[in-house]
């Protein structure tokens, strides 16, 4: 394609992905610090510095960096470059991606994080973004609100399996009371799960030797558990006690945050797209983008590749539920309970529609967490609290986690699994791939 029309083009796609406010021009702008024609690696690394810049005017933004220290203490030394100015700077990187030649899914993935970039800096200029649109932007997701009708059968499924009289919230605690994690058996119970999923992740993928997991405990979080990376194939994982720790989600806890969830997935990308391909975007990690969907995702699905439902059923009746003193549970009634259990999990992605698009109060969003996902008033508060610092983040758990495992349904789930963590992959990529019936 000729320089003129691949602008041309480029300036197409960017007007139906993003819509950009009018940008003055600046005698101060920054420009793009690499120009090389048709270079993806050139738009790679302008995008590390845009991301390390964001960074300064969203503190926390960015989630880890392993690169060049030189270009974290330049972006330092330079002070906040003005966001009008940023958005200069994706305008810029979007026509050089839709001009750049090299792996089609490489440029993709570049295109979609950098949409999100934008979406990100519009909202720092004050620009109001609806929930679905945030979705859409920032973490390439179709997202709809859940209705009283898809959830209200899994209530009444749920009403006819629980034990006991009244009210379903109060029976669904009084139920879960049982899997209560004293905080002496803490640190033992989530060390065994991390040790169980170990061994199945080596036996599914080649870990570095060094690779590690630091396990602290923290409190006063929003969120349940953090993996910070710290690149080198080592993580330090943050478990909040804020709320009491069930037995029933601790196995679910170390395949999400470690194996082969966050850790695993992240050690895999440093190892195989960073070092081994030289995809310098990866050095990076910008919250509110594709890329941590497919991160949030993968870590979902993860322990479902590693384990059976009867697998993980059983190592909890015969390994854990002894080990924490637990006697008698029924089993059998868990297995039963789960599937309208996560069926009502969808009630969760009603929350950052109340909070921001409707205008819900936290007492309104409580009740409702209470009566259709069956939340404490603790837990609800906790979800809003996510969802309040968050925004449209908490799909990518349920809505993200949905598409891979449409993907990995029709077969090959291990091989697929391992081609989640070694390509630079997006939801509609994903979603197209699903369509095509692409297999690894």
């Amino acid at each position: 394609m000729k320089r003129a029309e691949c602008v041309l083009f480029a300036l197409a796609v960017i007007f139906l992905s993003v819509t950009f406010a009018p940008i003055q021009p600046s005698a101060t702008a920054p420009q793009t610090l690499w120009h090389e024609p048709d270079s993806l690696d050139a738009v790679a690394r302008n995008y590390v510095w845009l991301v390390l810049r964001i960074d300064r005017h969203i503190p926390g933004f960015n989630d880890y960096y392993y690169g060049p220290p030189e270009w974290k203490e330049r972006v330092e030394q330079e002070g906040k470059v003005p966001v009008e100015e940023l958005r200069r700077e994706v305008r810029e990187l979007l026509v050089s991606v839709e001009c750049a030649r090299g792996n089609p899914e490489r440029l993709g993935w570049l295109r979609r994080q950098l949409v999100a970039l934008d979406a990100s800096l519009r909202k720092l200029q004050g620009e109001k973004l609806g929930i679905a649109e945030q979705a859409r932007l920032m973490f390439d997701l179709h997202v709809t609100p859940p209705t009283e009708a898809e959830l209200g059968p899994a209530l009444v499924e749920l009403d006819r399996l629980l034990p006991g009289k009244g009210r379903l919230p109060e029976r669904y605690e009084a139920w879960r009371q049982q899997f209560r994690v004293p905080a002496s058996k803490l640190a033992e119970a989530y060390q065994m799960a991390l040790e169980l999923m170990r061994q199945r992740a080596r036996a599914l993928l080649l870990l570095p030797g060094n690779e590690k997991v630091e396990l602290r405990f923290v409190q006063n979080k929003p969120w349940g558990a953090y993996n910070w990376f710290q690149g080198h194939a080592q993580s330090r994982i943050e478990i909040n006690t804020d709320l009491p720790a069930s037995a029933l989600t601790i196995l679910d806890f170390a395949a999400h945050e470690a194996y082969p969830g966050h850790h695993t997935d992240l050690t895999t990308r440093e190892q195989r797209l960073y070092h081994e391909r030289g995809y310098i975007e990866w050095c990076v990690s910008p919250l509110y983008t594709p890329d941590n969907t497919m991160a949030e995702a993968v870590a979902q699905v993860g322990g479902d590749v590693l384990m059976t439902e009867d697998e993980k059923l059983a190592w909890h009746r015969d390994v854990l539920f002894p080990a924490l003193g637990m006697q008698k549970v029924d089993v059998e009634l868990w297995r039963q309970l789960q599937k309208p259990l996560e069926k009502l999990a969808r009630a969760r992605e009603a929350v950052p529609f109340m909070l921001f698009d409707e205008g819900k109060s936290e007492e309104q969003i409580i009740t409702f967490l209470e009566r259709y996902a069956l939340m404490s008033p603790d837990r609800a508060r906790k979800a809003i609290q996510f969802d309040r610092e968050w925004g449209a983040y908490s799909f990518n758990y349920t809505v993200g986690r949905d598409i891979l495992r449409r993907y990995l349904a029709s077969g090959q789930a291990r091989a697929k699994f391992i081609q989640l963590l070694t390509t630079s992959i997006y939801p509609s990529l994903i979603e197209d791939w699903i369509r095509r019936g692409v297999e690894p």
